[in-house]
């Protein structure tokens, strides 16, 4: 088949694709086609104008971006020089050499290049993605977060614990005491000196690092361990146990390796300490050492030391709260010294003595109690989502009832010889407000009783200066119902502390009315001669003997609160002295051997019986008086008082004989016999009186 030639039509010629076609003259008769090109020339005209706007208006706008995207960039551009010195790293690995020729031997093969080109899009992909998140990466400073306080205060206005947010200032590692920089090594990282390498494997373990969700405790052969701690918890701001996005993993490996390749071993230790957490909203050494134990860094001892490096371990810990708690981290951080080297047994011995009494500035019974913490929970619906810069809480804490509480427990704890004893003590009012507590173990948990109890401790709350809440008066509380919280809560405030063993010697509880107040006392740790259950009502007799001093209230009164509480406890409110005649005719007169409590006090038929005119006393004074009444009968009878009585055996007035030998002191009121007993007794020396 013979192919024929191809022709044109007469007078035209192919089209010269090199060039563009040439214009074709005007022709002065053309005046449509002329009309056709001042159009086309005016919308190239218009489109000119329209690129030279937006030209110009681009200009305009990167002009006001530029500043905010070179703040963005900066991070980018501090860690460019170690991510260069990475990769130049990274390329020079044999794996990378095979990488390269494994994408090559691809890229020959069917659909190869294709693949190749998908890879090399995902690898642009993570490029850009970490790109990203070095641009958005935190400050190596940290968050600097605003000041704010909140003051609990007593019912009087008396402040009673303070909380808010502190952060101190950055310290060179030389400002800060040798010993707590060596206490906060071995409670975050006792291995942080040895010696680490940034090569391909370090880097490799960095990042597996930091995909993974628990930093690990144990020994290893080198790694940032205590930089890892600070990225994660102090710059990023993941708390353990919290989900981190990738974006986070990733912005995590590039500044522990940051920090690892840029800064010594002291420049990331002096940063730790200064963001490190040492409780809630206390943030930093210089903070911390100011705050809890009202000195500077470098004058810390070790046992302090001890104890923030242990509290740095738990920042959820209050330190003037869960004070039991952080000794024993503080114990352990001690250990971890001596297995360091860098503290002898016989210095970590010495400082744990001085550990197990430190406790941070502040630390009072109630702090330690944990009610101030419950009311700031009681009361944050209140304070609004956004916290305020000062705000104020006022409370239904006795400050007065709350310092003849702590005395009454420290009388009684002092009588115990201390050791293991421990004492808890809660009086609740009529609304079942807190009006005293002291803390016998650990601190009270979120129970629905302690959120209740708190919320009805609540009076006056100020924001800002601004009056938010106010409640002046509040409905009492059934007694049944008072009763019942009361148990609960004190149950919980007497169990021991973590850690702690919890001692075999109990003596109980003991619950019952002084007023129209309801009062709870536990005792655990102690040894009573008299058996289970004088320990604890001695403490509720010595109480309400300050109580009645200070609150005089009419006997009607506290009858009738003892018939509402249901409780075996006898009204002990002090009562005028008063004759045989004006006696309630309703009292019996008791007989029997009497089991003795204290010199001012015996257990007679099932009860407790005060011997009239008395303030007795424990100890040596207690065994002699029990040896001297031995078996002997005792007839006693009511002296005004629903536990008040006169007590003889045989011809001799016990209270006389108790103050005649100077085991006790003369009460307020006492009969004139009996001043004079007390008398001849400080004039012989006897007793309490040598």
């Amino acid at each position: 088949m013979v192919a024929e030639p191809m022709t044109t039509q007469p007078g035209r010629d192919w089209i010269d694709l090199s060039r563009p076609p040439a214009r074709p003259p005007e022709r002065p008769g053309a005046s449509a086609p002329s009309r056709v090109s001042a159009v086309g020339r005016g919308l190239v005209t218009g489109l000119d104008q329209i690129r030279t706007g937006a030209a110009r208006a681009g200009s305009a706008i990167a002009g006001h971006l530029h500043p905010a995207m070179s703040v963005a960039a900066a991070p980018l551009r501090r860690v460019a020089p170690a991510w260069q010195d990475a990769a130049g790293r990274v390329g020079a690995h044999p794996l990378a050499s095979r990488v390269a020729g494994a994408a090559r031997r691809a890229g020959a093969l069917p659909w190869g290049r294709a693949l190749v080109l998908a890879g090399l899009g995902a690898l642009g992909g993570a490029a850009v993605f970490l790109g990203w998140c070095a641009a958005t990466l935190p400050p190596l400073g940290g968050t600097q977060p605003t000041p704010r306080t909140i003051t609990v205060q007593a019912e009087d206005g008396t402040p009673v614990a303070r909380r808010g947010l502190v952060q101190g200032q950055l310290l060179p590692l030389e400002a800060v005491a040798p010993a707590m920089r060596q206490a906060f090594l071995a409670a975050q990282d006792p291995w942080f000196e040895d010696e680490y390498r940034l090569d391909a494997g370090g880097i490799a373990a960095v990042v597996g690092r930091s995909f993974r969700d628990t930093i690990s405790d144990g020994p290893r052969s080198g790694g940032p361990r205590l930089t890892q701690r600070l990225v994660r918890h102090d710059l990023i701001g993941a708390a353990p146990g919290d989900a981190r996005s990738l974006a986070d993993r990733v912005r995590e490996a590039i500044l522990v390796l940051w920090l690892s390749a840029r800064e010594s071993d002291g420049q990331i230790l002096a940063r730790a300490l200064g963001l490190a957490s040492f409780g809630p909203g206390l943030t930093g050494i210089d903070a911390a050492a100011r705050i809890l134990f009202g000195k500077e860094a470098a004058a810390l001892g070790t046992a302090e030391a001890a104890y923030l490096a242990g509290l740095s371990l738990n920042p959820d810990l209050r330190p003037d709260r869960d004070v039991a708690a952080i000794r024993t981290l503080g114990h352990a951080v001690l250990d971890g010294m001596v297995m360091r080297g860098t503290l002898s047994a016989a210095e970590a011995a010495e400082a744990s003595r001085t550990l197990d009494g430190l406790s941070p500035a502040g630390t009072t019974p109630v702090t330690r109690s944990g009610v101030p913490d419950l009311v700031l929970a009681a009361a944050a619906d209140r304070l609004g989502p956004e916290p305020p810069r000062e705000a104020v809480l006022r409370t239904t804490l006795d400050r007065d009832l709350q310092a003849m509480a702590e005395k009454a427990v420290e009388r009684r704890l002092d009588a115990a010889g201390r050791g293991a004893a421990r004492a808890g003590l809660l009086v609740l009012g009529p609304d079942g407000g807190v009006r005293a507590v002291v803390a016998g173990g650990a601190p009270l948990g979120p129970t629905p009783e302690a959120r209740r109890a708190a919320s009805a401790s609540l009076r006056h709350l100020d924001r800002d200066g601004r009056p938010v809440y106010d409640r002046l008066v509040a409905g009492p509380m059934p007694a049944a119902e008072r009763r019942r919280a009361l148990l609960t809560l004190l149950a919980s405030l007497a169990r021991p502390p973590e850690g702690a063993d919890d001692p075999a010697s109990r003596d109980g509880m003991f619950v019952g009315p002084v007023g129209d107040l309801l009062v709870g006392i536990s005792l655990s740790g102690t040894t009573t001669e008299n058996g289970a259950g004088d320990g604890p009502e001695a403490l509720f007799q010595d109480l309400a003997a300050q109580v009645a001093k200070a609150r005089p209230a009419p006997v009607a009164e506290a009858r009738e609160a003892a018939r509402e509480t249901g409780s075996t406890a006898r009204s002990v409110g002090r009562l005028a002295w008063q004759s045989p005649d004006e006696r309630p005719a309703a009292t019996p007169s008791l007989r029997g051997v009497p089991r003795v409590i204290d010199t001012g006090r015996l257990r007679l038929d099932g009860q407790s019986v005060r011997l009239a005119g008395v303030e007795g006393q424990g100890g040596a004074f207690a065994r002699e008086f029990r040896q001297y009444l031995r078996r002997r009968e005792v007839t006693c009878q009511p002296a005004g008082g629903a536990d008040l009585y006169r007590c003889r055996t045989g011809d001799q007035d016990l209270s006389e004989v108790v103050l005649f030998n100077g085991a006790g002191r003369a009460a307020a009121g006492a009969p004139p016999e009996l001043q004079a007993a007390e008398a001849n007794a400080k004039a012989r020396k006897a007793g309490l009186w040598q």
